[in-house]
Parts: structure tokens; C-alpha cells; sequence
């Protein structure tokens, strides 16, 4: 069943229309019901790192909540599906969420999935759709309704990276980028990026899913031509390690760079040795710090459930206690309604850390949040 005209204007006065609930059982004292929240996510295959991480973080925040009762007696329960990174699958599981599952909203998307089929799906089928992790300028441009976007946006993290460049003197620099529309965004807001930093795009070449043997020689080539004093990653993690191996074999020597939806542990346990200087933009908190309360509270928050601290892991555990903040403010468990909350649903101070969820750049309240870390010759991400 599709919900597409309640969210078709996604104001606040259209989601408090209510037209969405008929979709779901009438609120009633005695309703005990799971609240279930759907997630699409690369849950198995050599990309399912990053989609293990954020689902295992998010489970026991909301396990967290289901001890001490839920949301006024109801458990909340995720509900991820395996899209082995392929947007197909994910554009498939959207439907099987809302028909079969019956989800009150999409939480944290993960992959290629993320970026455009996961947010179309859920403007079609009228749902919420919230903490996506992706950077996508189409999430964030207000024409899709729904979106409840936390994490800084690929445009804040690539100016970041060109201001960084601009200030140790680098001057030329290459992309490399998967062959889909995240790509294509990539390329064009580096160039653009660069140009106005006076750095420039020496050279660009695209790669296909995961950096097979057909493609990345000839990526290889077309960037090193191009003699760069730096290379910016934008394929998955799986390709990019690939890329990185190869170009260093072919003599590169210059620096690396890549965004937070690409770098990570992940892409450092493909690369091994090789990993050691390359810069990764950051734009969650560093979750092995002591130095500030969010990075204190979350690590006693890993230790409790037995979870490895990671990127992916604290930017679950943002969006899922800021979504449970959304799901205590609703006035009715209906998508409608939770949209309503999110969007009247102020900041929170996590310690150090201010978050907050918005639908694009003019209901920003926070600003932009990115950092750089470096991967470490003794295998740690520093800052």
C-alpha cells in the first residue's frame, strides 16, 4: 500500500493532516504492538562492515530504551534488510518494509542504496526517511519530502578537504569516483570546490562497483597521467582500496584523501600497511576520545553491549537516542506524526557535541560538523 499523499508537502501542517493513519492500528492504552523502524542496508558480502556497524549500534540504543520500558509500553524493533549494496535491492526492500513490515519510518540506509533509491522509495511510499548515511545534495535540497538528514552533507566534507589542501600547499589534485550519480555529484562539486580555493582538478577518472580488474588499470593510468599531488577518493571502500594498491604499485606517491561515506576501519582493513597517511574526513565525533563527554559516554555505551567503538557505530548511536527523542515527542505513532516531531525536535547536546536532524540547508540549526583524521603507520586513526 503506498502513503505518497501524506508526505507529498512535507511542512509541518501537511504531515499534521494525519493522513497517514489509516496505514497503521488505531493508538489505543492497551496497544503493545512493536513500533518497528525499517532499515535497507549491505548486511552480508565484502561491503557489509559499515551496514553491521551502524545496525548492531542502533539495536542496543534501542534495546537501551526497550529495558525501561519503550515508547509508553511498546518495544521498538529495526528492521533491516540485506541490499548487498546494490540499489536495486534497495529500491525492492522500501516496498517490503512498508507493505510486509509495516514500519512506522526508514532509519539509517546504508550504501549505494542510501544516496537516491532508498530516498526516493520513501517519498513514494510516504514514510519518514531518517539518518540516511549518505551525503547526497538530493537529500538535502528539499525536493524529496521526509528526509531527516544528521551528518554534514558530501558538499561541506569536499570543501573541507580543499581548504585542508589549499593550506599545505597542494595545488593539484585527481579524483577518482564510482561511475553513479554520487559520483557524478562528487566530480562536479569538487571542480567546482577547487576552482574556488584555487586548486584545480588535474586529472578524473571513474571506477566501477567494488574496483574490478577491468577498470581499475585503466583508472590507474588516467590519474597518475595527471601528475597530482594528491588523489580524492569517492568509490566504495572496496574499490578504493584496489585503487590505492594499484596506483601505489604504479609509483604514486602523493597523498590520499576520502570521505566519510568511503573511509573508515573498513576500508583500513583492506588496505592494510598500504592505509598508513591516508586522510579521511570525519563528520561525527572521534569515538575513541576521553576528552569530551560524547566520546566518554559512548565508549561506556560499546562496553556494555560488547560492540567495537567505530565511525559507524557513533553515528548510529546519535541518530538512533535523537530519533527516540522524535518517537517520545510524537503525538501519535503514525509516519505523519513522527515527521511532525522530527521536525519541531530541537538540538541535543551530547557533550561536546551538538546534533540535530534537518531537511536541508535553511532548517540547518547546527553548523556543518567535519573534521580530518589520518590513518596511522601503528594502525589507529588520529586526529
Amino acid at each position: 500500500m503506498k502513503r505518497r499523499t501524506a508526505l507529498g508537502a512535507i511542512g509541518a501542517g501537511a504531515l499534521a493532516a494525519g493522513a497517514l493513519a489509516v496505514v497503521l492500528p488505531a493508538q489505543s492504552a492497551i496497544d503493545r504492538s512493536p513500533v518497528r523502524l525499517g532499515q535497507s542496508a549491505p548486511v552480508s558480502g565484502p561491503l557489509a562492515k559499515i551496514g553491521l556497524a551502524f545496525r548492531d549500534a542502533a539495536r542496543a540504543v534501542f534495546a537501551d530504551a526497550n529495558a525501561q520500558g519503550g515508547i509508553g509500553g511498546r518495544e521498538i524493533e529495526l528492521v533491516t534488510l540485506d541490499d548487498e549494496d546494490r540499489p536495486e535491492r534497495t529500491a525492492v526492500n522500501v516496498k517490503l518494509l512498508a507493505a510486509e513490515h509495516r514500519v512506522l519510518g526508514l532509519f539509517g540506509f546504508v550504501g549505494a542504496g542510501a544516496h537516491r533509491a532508498g530516498a526516493r522509495g520513501a517519498a513514494e511510499e510516504g514514510l519518514p526517511y531518517i539518518a540516511a548515511v549518505s551525503g547526497s545534495g538530493e537529500l538535502r535540497s528539499g525536493a524529496l519530502p521526509g528526509m531527516f538528514n544528521l551528518r554534514a552533507g558530501h558538499l561541506d566534507e569536499i570543501d573541507y578537504i580543499a581548504r585542508h589542501t589549499r593550506q599545505i600547499g597542494i595545488e593539484r589534485v585527481s579524483l577518482v569516483f564510482e561511475y553513479n550519480s554520487q559520483g557524478w555529484e562528487l566530480r562536479d562539486a569538487l571542480i567546482a570546490t577547487l576552482a574556488a580555493h584555487g586548486s584545480r582538478v588535474t586529472s578524473i577518472s571513474s571506477i566501477d562497483h567494488e574496483g574490478s580488474r577491468y577498470s581499475v588499470p585503466g583508472a590507474v593510468s588516467s590519474v597518475v597521467a595527471g601528475s597530482p599531488q594528491a588523489v580524492v577518493l569517492g568509490a566504495d571502500y572496496v574499490a578504493s582500496a584496489r585503487f590505492v594498491r594499484a596506483a601505489r604499485e604504479a609509483g604514486f606517491t602523493g597523498l590520499f584523501y576520502t570521505l566519510s561515506t568511503v573511509g573508515g576501519s573498513a576500508l583500513m582493513e583492506q588496505l592494510g600497511a598500504q592505509a598508513a597517511g591516508l586522510s579521511v574526513t570525519q563528520v561525527v565525533p572521534f569515538p575513541w576520545t576521553a576528552s569530551r563527554p560524547v566520546g566518554r559516554a559512548y565508549q561506556a555505551f560499546c562496553a556494555r553491549h560488547r560492540i567495537e567503538p567505530s565511525f559507524s557505530g557513533m553515528e548510529a548511536y546519535l541518530a538512533a537516542v535523537l530519533l527516540l527523542d522524535g518517537l517520545r515527542r510524537a503525538r501519535e505513532l503514525t509516519p505523519a506524526r513522527l515527521a511532525e516531531a522530527l521536525e519541531a525536535l530541537p538540538p541535543r547536546d551530547f557533550g561536546g557535541f551538538v546534533a540535530a536532524f534537518y531537511t536541508d540547508a535553511r532548517s540547518r540549526r547546527t553548523p556543518p560538523q567535519v573534521d580530518l583524521t589520518v590513518f596511522s603507520a601503528a594502525g589507529k586513526f588520529i586526529q
